[in-house]
């Protein structure tokens, strides 16, 4: 009879050779994968955000919005894959902000977007064509600064050359380069010129319309061929412009521009406001497409700074402000330097248990799992770059990879030692697990898939994570069930040496695990099983207890975690009605303010804590410090304990609308903040009104701070109203409105190209006759006959408030509210399901209306929780499949998922006894603890079942089962424990983002595996009690059935 093993595996434990050669295979061809992964800092998430930008000169909010908002709104409606539209109605220009929906491209959404805006034909006149974007996924490189003691006109002129110098550089496709203010030729004419010549702003802006120009004229036909002509005339500098003929005398002669205007040829009005640690300063940004590795990009534009550095002028410097592949590096490093540390440790761990030999092949599942998955990871449908989430789910499967392993070469070992080393007791010992040890494996993986199916702005973490579990997982399949087999096969044992320290150790740990479980675990299995009752409703009050502690507040739940800055930055938004000076004297007040506390900071710590300081005025409202701190095991305090002390110190800033410090990298969306609510309605008082309450209500509430909302203050604005005598002198409102613009905004003659760069030619009045309010009844209107009059004279003038923006969201005027939340003192879900279902329903009572809804990114963090939930219960539903099939049962697939509870109790322990916030964050542990805990009791049930087919009872296959697969069970789990422990213990900020991962899967697995030894075993036998109990009352049912006579007479 032939008792030869046969199937896959003992083919392959039978071929060495093709084992090797797989095995060689994925080795080789992960490690040259590796080098060549695209690295970036995190995973790059798809863009659901469209732009539509529309720019009409000099139109007043209300205009816009009528003109141009209206009409793209109305556009929009019925279009499928729309979640969110957000317009703004500002002065000149119109911007529509477009969420797509989740489920959809952006691309087709983009595509009806640009078709239905494309039909629109009643924009106005004057308006420019509409841009209409979906930004590009764009990595950031690097920022730099070139700054000195030059003027800032010297320093741009400096900039546009090194810039067409750094978009040359091999590799280097996206650079920009923030020259400050436009450069702009102004023509600026008297009032009292034009009387004089008789002209107006129309004869000017033709005159340089018709000779600032470059035509062609035509084409010559001759014998030899043909002959273009053309007419090269265009100015380009402002003396070029001086030299335009305005006016032909009788006599013949000219009067040209500069005989009439004054013409500057320099930047455009506005103050210029740029500096870095005090010098004057000028930014490019340097970035890389989605498929770029951001450090081959960085390798090129450091060679560059470094050859270019001696060739600037004197004092002169072009240095890196923010490289960001410095912090990119750091934290690849800190993942790579834990998942080395974290290997070794279960290394150690394992030859502390297993034999040497056995420990070694066993640990080689970590090595071929990993570039195995590094292998398929630049996959097109997998397409996982290495990055921090990637890295760090290498170091989450650090320990679960090496599970299958363990539980197949221990089974394979107690093969040996019962019947002799022999090829076929080797295949036997795997067979023996290899049904339960696969689809443990499959149920960790299921755990894993919903989140490479993740959608939304988060969906590329989740993925990334999900993705290299999954690769690892599969790849652990492979080596545990056919290269390990061939390798133990082979193996042979050698006497160990008694004098070996080591041997000696690890004899001495055999033998007291040994002790244990015979005179420890196996009285207290049997007494837990004989009070089965009592040890379940034990287990069962601890899982009520950590309920009530989470529902209780004790342990508190943030989404969304903040995690510290590198390089912390203050934006500053004034009142609309501010002006530039009043912008400038408030940067000038924080930057003293910041170098104050920094000063505070070095005498107090003796160490300074941020290294460069970048001021920038953006515009005439707007403004933003950066402060880029020093290296993190420098800083004498974190990043939250500075923003702290720039609150306290934080001067009177009258005029500011706006003051947002963002010390966190997780920042807010538009109009946004850690919690934001959404307030609609018609009536802009009322909404104002419901806005000021609802904010007033947030200010009491502990934790809560920088209370904002989207409503802008209004502005003085200016009404004319004409009077009859206009009417009567052929005078239109569209003649006067223009003719008033032009004197005070200007007109564009146009716009030439000159060194790369588009520059505007402006002709409007000098500033000293612009710059006051009483001005403007003195401006000279011309009627269609010639006729020159004041528009005091033709309009009645008057000063009321403006309106200086209109939001507007899914069609309806709307304010948002937001504040931001001390996560160690409050929770944001809950204080936004307080405010969303106490106080605003009560609230909005008396604004019947008004409504009211959950917004942002707290909406979006809300949704992403259901979610997670939602993949959650497929999972599970998954997981209950692949343990029926190899149990051919329906009731102890729900036996084994009952430890999955306790590992979330675990991991709510977990994180209260670090003192540590659970977050989103921490979902993801919880999902692998579900995936992995089950895996120890699918084998233990399989065990008990397999021993119960051979005659054994209920108990005393339950306790054999116990002591037989105590090992392995304690192994898998403190592989997988020791494996997240040097991560856990990480006190850099960089791992603050993946340690609640961690946690939760270490602690998870720790209680899970009490739950599997004790737990499992009397759930086994009190499900046997319930089968027989049933059984019991089914036969007594029968029983008391009356009996029916067979036949009747």
């Amino acid at each position: 009879m032939d008792t030869q093993e046969k199937g896959l595996i003992a083919w392959f434990a039978r071929n060495p050779v093709a084992a090797n050669l797989l095995m060689i295979f994925i080795l080789v061809g992960g490690l040259l994968t590796a080098f060549t992964i695209q690295k970036q800092l995190f995973p790059q998430n798809t863009n659901y955000w469209l732009s539509i930008q529309a720019i009409y000169p000099g139109a007043a909010p209300q205009e816009v919005e009528e003109g141009i908002t209206i009409k793209v709104e109305e556009s929009m409606e019925g279009l499928e894959g729309i979640k969110r539209l957000i317009t703004y109605s500002n002065r000149g220009y119109s911007q529509t902000w477009i969420e797509v929906d989740h489920q959809y491209d952006p691309k087709d959404v983009l595509d009806e977007v640009k078709m239905q805006v494309d039909a629109i034909s009643t924009f106005p006149a004057g308006m420019e064509r509409p841009i209409i974007r979906n930004e590009k996924n764009e990595q950031e490189v690097m920022l730099l600064t070139l700054n000195g003691d030059m003027s800032f006109e010297e320093l741009k002129h400096l900039g546009n050359n090194l810039h067409d110098e750094m978009l040359a550089l091999s590799g280097v496709n996206l650079v920009t380069f923030n020259g400050g203010l436009n450069y702009e030729i102004g023509i600026e004419v008297s009032p009292d010129k034009l009387r004089e010549y008789g002209l107006t702003f129309r004869n000017i802006a033709d005159a340089v319309r018709n000779y600032s120009a470059n035509m062609s004229a035509g084409q010559i036909r001759s014998d030899n061929g043909y002959i273009s002509m053309r007419v090269e005339n265009q100015a380009y500098r402002g003396h070029d412009f001086e030299q335009l003929p305005l006016i032909t005398l009788e006599d013949g002669a000219q009067i040209r521009l500069g005989d009439v205007a004054t013409i500057s040829d320099g930047f455009e009005e506005g103050l210029m406001y740029s500096l870095y640690n005090g010098r004057n300063s000028l930014i490019y940004e340097v970035r890389a497409s989605k498929d770029q590795d951001i450090t081959n990009v960085a390798g090129v534009i450091k060679n560059y700074l470094n050859e270019k550095q001696g060739q600037l002028p004197q004092g002169v410097k072009l240095e890196p402000f923010l490289d960001f592949t410095y912090y990119l590096e750091g934290r690849l490093n800190m993942m790579v330097e834990n998942m080395i540390i974290g290997g070794v440790l279960v290394m150690l761990m394992l030859a502390l248990f297993l034999r040497i030999r056995l420990a070694f092949w066993v640990m080689m599942g970590l090595p071929v799992s990993f570039l195995g998955a590094f292998l398929l990871m630049p996959a097109g449908t997998i397409d996982i770059t290495i990055n921090l989430a990637s890295l760090f789910a290498f170091i989450l499967v650090l320990g679960i990879v090496v599970d299958d392993a363990i539980v197949v070469g221990e089974s394979a070992h107690a093969e040996i030692e019962k019947h002799g080393h022999s090829l076929d007791n080797v295949v036997r010992g795997v067979k023996r697990v290899a049904v339960p040890a696969t689809f443990g494996v499959l149920t960790t993986i299921a755990a894993f898939f919903p989140q490479t199916l993740s959608t939304g702005p988060e969906a590329a973490f989740s993925k990334a994570i999900g993705g290299v579990i999954i690769l690892c997982l599969i790849f652990s399949l492979i080596e545990s069930k056919l290269i390990l087999p061939a390798h133990l096969a082979a193996m042979k044992d050698k006497p160990s040496n008694p004098n070996n320290p080591f041997h000696r150790l690890r004899e001495a740990l055999d033998n007291g695990l040994k002790n244990f479980i015979e005179n420890i675990y196996r009285p207290s299995i049997e007494k837990c099983i004989h009070y089965r009752y009592t040890v379940i409703v034990g287990f069962i009050c601890i899982l009520i207890v950590s309920v009530g502690l989470f529902m209780g507040g004790f342990i508190k739940f943030v989404a969304n975690p903040k995690i510290p800055h590198d390089f912390p930055s203050i934006q500053v938004e004034m009142n609309l009605s501010s002006s530039e000076s009043a912008t400038l004297e408030t940067i000038k007040k924080l930057e003293a303010m910041l170098y104050q506390v920094e000063q505070q900071i070095e005498q107090e710590h003796n160490q300074v804590m941020v290294k460069n300081f970048a001021v920038n005025m953006n515009g005439r409202t707007n403004a933003t410090i950066r402060a880029v701190l020093v290296e993190p095991h420098l800083r004498p305090i974190d990043t939250f304990e500075l923003s702290a002390l720039w609150r306290e110190n934080m001067p009177l800033l009258p005029g500011v609308k706006n003051l947002n410090i963002q010390d966190s990298i997780s920042d807010g969306g538009r109009d946004d903040g850690d919690i934001s609510f959404r307030l609609e309605g018609k009536d802009k008082e009322t909404l104002k009104e419901v806005a000021q309450r609802l904010k007033d209500k947030l200010r009491t509430i502990e934790g809560v701070g920088d209370v904002n909302d989207s409503m802008q203050s209004a502005t003085d604005e200016i009404q004319l109203e004409l009077k009859p005598l206009a009417y009567s002198m052929g005078l239109t409102l569209a003649d006067v409105a223009s003719q008033v613009n032009f004197s005070y905004y200007g007109i564009e003659a146009q716009r030439i190209l000159r060194n790369g760069e588009e520059i505007k030619v402006m002709i409007r009045y000098p500033e000293a006759q612009r710059d006051a309010i009483s001005d403007i009844q003195d401006v000279r209107i011309i009627s269609p006959t010639g006729a020159e009059i004041p528009l005091v004279e033709i309009a009645d003038i008057k000063q009321v408030e403006g309106v200086s923006r209109i939001r507007r969201e899914n069609s309806k005027r709307t304010v948002s509210v937001w504040a931001s939340i001390d996560t160690d003192k409050a929770e944001p879900f809950k204080i936004a399901e307080q405010i969303s279902e106490e106080y605003l329903p009560s609230l909005l009572e008396g604004y019947p209306g008004v409504t009211s809804s959950i917004a942002g990114r707290i909406q979006e963090e809300m949704d992403s929780v259901a979610e997670q939930f939602r993949d959650f219960a497929i999972s599970m539903m998954i997981i209950f499949a692949l343990l029926a099939i190899p149990l051919r049962s329906y009731s102890q697939p729900l036996l084994i998922m009952s430890v999955i509870p306790f590992g979330v109790v675990g991991a709510v322990f977990g994180h209260m006894v670090l003192g540590m916030t659970m977050s989103g964050l921490s979902m993801f542990g919880i999902i692998a603890v579900a995936g992995v805990v089950v895996n120890d009791s699918l084998v233990m049930v399989d065990f008990v079942n397999k021993a119960r087919e051979q005659g054994m009872s209920i108990k005393e296959a339950v306790v054999e089962a116990g002591c037989r697969r105590f090992r392995a069970i304690l192994l898998t789990s403190l592989t997988t424990f020791i494996g997240l422990v040097p991560i856990i213990m990480e006190t850099s900020l960089q791992a603050q983002i993946v340690i609640p991962m961690a946690v939760s899967l270490a602690f998870g697995v720790l209680f899970a595996t009490v739950i599997t030894l004790l737990l499992i075993p009397c759930q086994y036998v009190m499900l046997e009690d319930i089968k027989h109990l049933i059984r019991k009352v089914l036969r007594r049912q029968k029983a008391e059935q009356p009996q029916v006579p067979s036949n009747v007479n």
